[in-house]
């Protein structure tokens, strides 16, 4: 009798601490260490794909390698303005917009298929100026790199729903390069810097413009990826914007003050949190930008060099069809 009573007390305590672990998968990762990205895989069975997936994201984008896509679209975002809050996390800084908000900003064109719907944005950086963004370009790292997240809104009811499926989301990956004038949009982010210093710190945010926070372009780079935090979601169409924006460097020493840990335990500084580059396992990166226009240019095209010349009769009285 008090074996059995035994195996059942060990049992309830199984159970238990499966549950507890189950709810706090998100505070086991880290960026470094036995819980870094090597062992993400790892750490929870159901984010295997970490460690497996062949669609990863970020990558090195190599300008010569790109394919040129005549068809690809302007990306389109809508200019109506966002509230939500800003969290410490402790592994990065993500912006969650107001989900009873009546007015949602929607993004479409560029290679996107459906509507997606504006969800998230995470702020990844390092502790110096050399490093920091998880994209590079041509193995070139910014000392930031802003990630915007929306999810299909006409397939899935909502974020964690189409993180799962195809098609499922779009990133938009913004590269921050150290200038002397703060994007404006920007600044209504990193004016809350001193509000989230610690682990579990929110502070609300008002009125965000994502089309006024996006570069002044319509150049990217786009290819098919993956989240790039647990589980590594092989569901997300990367934009990958040709020009960067700006922060000062006061903004980014206010940033590298934050901190992993609550104030009790602060751990360490909340920046390096970049996941390293993944390998591109013969993924083809599309490009709207038109590098042939330029003398040194090496983008290959996807337009064929052919079209249809005009009908002729011949004598025997049959068309002829000639591609040139």
């Amino acid at each position: 009798m008090c074996l059995r009573h035994l195996l059942l007390c060990l049992l309830v305590g199984v159970i238990v601490i499966v549950n507890e672990s189950e709810a706090s998968w998100d505070e086991w990762w880290t960026y470094d260490g036995i819980s870094g990205p090597a062992f993400w895989g790892l750490i929870n069975p159901q984010w295997s794909l970490c460690s497996k997936g062949r669609r990863q994201s970020p990558i090195n984008i190599e300008p010569d390698k790109l394919l040129f896509d005549r068809h690809l679209r302007p990306v389109l975002v809508d200019k109506h303005k966002v509230s939500g809050h800003l969290y410490n996390t402790g592994q990065f800084l993500v912006f969650r917009a107001d989900r009873e908000a009546k007015v949602r900003v929607n993004i479409t064109g560029g290679p996107l298929a459906y509507h997606y719907q504006f969800e998230e944005i995470y702020i990844h950086y390092g502790m110096d100026n050399d490093h920091g963004s998880e994209h590079r370009i041509n193995n070139y790292a910014f000392p930031a790199e802003i990630q915007v997240y929306g999810y299909n809104a006409e397939l899935y009811h909502n974020m964690s729903e189409a993180q799962h499926k195809s098609q499922g989301l779009v990133a938009i990956s913004l590269m921050v390069q150290l200038g002397e004038t703060l994007n404006p949009e920007l600044q209504i982010i990193t004016s809350v810097f001193n509000k989230v210093i610690y682990r579990g710190d929110a502070a609300p945010v008002r009125h965000l413009s994502l089309k006024s926070l996006l570069p002044d372009t319509n150049g990217y780079m786009t290819y098919e990826g993956s989240t790039t935090h647990p589980g590594c979601w092989e569901t997300a169409v990367w934009l990958i914007l040709n020009k960067p924006i700006y922060v000062t460097a006061r903004e980014l020493y206010a940033l590298r003050k934050l901190m992993q840990g609550p104030p009790t335990t602060p751990k360490a500084p909340l920046g390096n949190n970049s996941r390293p580059l993944q390998d591109l396992h013969y993924r083809t990166i599309r490009t709207n930008i038109d590098f042939r226009k330029r003398p040194d240019a090496k983008c290959p095209s996807m337009a064929q060099d052919m079209h249809y010349r005009a009908n002729t009769w011949q004598d025997d009285g049959s068309l002829s069809h000639n591609v040139v």
